[in-house]
């Protein structure tokens, strides 16, 4: 089985490039909401995305911060 053109150059793949744009985003303070609504994604999908890296800051954690 052969490697996808673009792995072969090290050119990442769309999806992995937008999760790092999520990352970078949600880390630089833009909201989950705005993160979907800018990068053409589903809420779910961008919470997804954080949870996966370990970084979602959901709701409950932000009532205790208070």
């Amino acid at each position: 089985m052969s490697k996808p053109a673009s792995l072969n150059y090290g050119i990442p793949f769309p999806e992995e490039e937008k999760k790092r744009i999520v990352v970078n985003l949600y880390e630089s303070g833009i909201g989950e909401e705005f993160i979907a609504m800018q990068l053409d994604l589903e809420i779910p999908t961008v919470i997804s995305i954080l949870k996966e890296y370990n970084i979602y800051k959901g709701k409950v954690e932000e009532e205790i911060a208070k």
